[in-house]
């Protein structure tokens, strides 16, 4: 799904919470949004439906920040944590 499609669902209130999940050690992060009824949407690229990889874990925050999301948990296998994405200005 689109960034933009996300955005006006998680407006909706249909997100429970979003979630970044190392693709491996070395290639990045990918963003898992999950609903109310614990469906799991993932975050495609804009132009394909590949899903979009992040190089980072502050790429992935800027874009769940920018969705709406005030925390992100993040998940390396059995390590869980919440984070909370910080936004400028508010």
């Amino acid at each position: 799904m689109q960034e933009k499609e996300i955005k006006l669902l998680f407006k909706a209130g249909v997100f429970e919470s979003c979630q970044a999940i190392p693709i491996s050690m070395s290639r990045g992060w990918t963003l898992k949004f999950i609903t109310r009824d614990q469906d799991v949407v993932t975050l495609n690229l804009q132009r394909s439906k590949h899903e979009r990889e992040f190089k980072s874990l502050d790429g992935a925050s800027a874009v769940a920040r920018r969705i709406g999301f005030d925390w992100l948990n993040v998940q390396i296998g059995e390590l869980q944590w919440r984070e909370k994405v910080s936004r400028t200005g508010s």
